[in-house]
């Protein structure tokens, strides 16, 4: 069964770290009523992606893995960087792991509006009571400069 995370992340055009204060986006009514909510301030200010396209397979130069790493929900601090990224290949025992981005993600991530542009568009967003604690927490992310994801995870580690 697929869910669906509110994620924090920062992205600074190379190299991707998906924050651990990740938040469930359940249940898939709410889920919905947030998307829908948020896309009508902006189509681009909370954008969908799978979390299994976020890895590159290098070898095919595809975009996807047939099973995550890691899980959203067990795991840190998620970092990735792009093929031309000189992160990959200056990685130490002391770091957390970092994966290959896909190209397929690095546009994802292009598509993505400003931190603090969406702080801005986030004031005219009307949503139900219970959806509050999503919008509080994206309020809070895009304040601190971190972009904020929708993620699909499928299936469990």
């Amino acid at each position: 069964m697929a869910k669906w995370w509110l994620v924090p992340a920062r992205w600074d055009g190379m190299t991707l770290e998906l924050y651990p204060e990740r938040l469930l986006l359940e249940p898939e009514e709410r889920k919905a009523q947030l998307l829908q909510a948020v896309q009508q301030v902006h189509p681009h200010l909370l954008l969908m992606f799978k979390a299994a396209l976020l890895l590159g397979d290098e070898a095919a130069e595809a975009c996807g893995a047939d099973e995550l790493p890691f899980a959203l929900e067990r795991e840190g601090v998620i970092r990735l960087a792009a093929a031309e990224s000189d992160a990959l290949t200056h990685v130490d025992a002391n770091t957390e792991p970092l994966w290959p981005l896909s190209h397929c993600a690095e546009a994802y991530l292009h598509r993505l509006i400003a931190p603090a542009e969406a702080a801005q568009r986030m004031d005219s967003i009307i949503a139900e009571l219970d959806m509050e604690p999503w919008i509080r927490a994206m309020r809070n992310w895009y304040e601190q400069g971190l972009h904020v994801i929708m993620l699909r995870e499928d299936g469990s580690l």
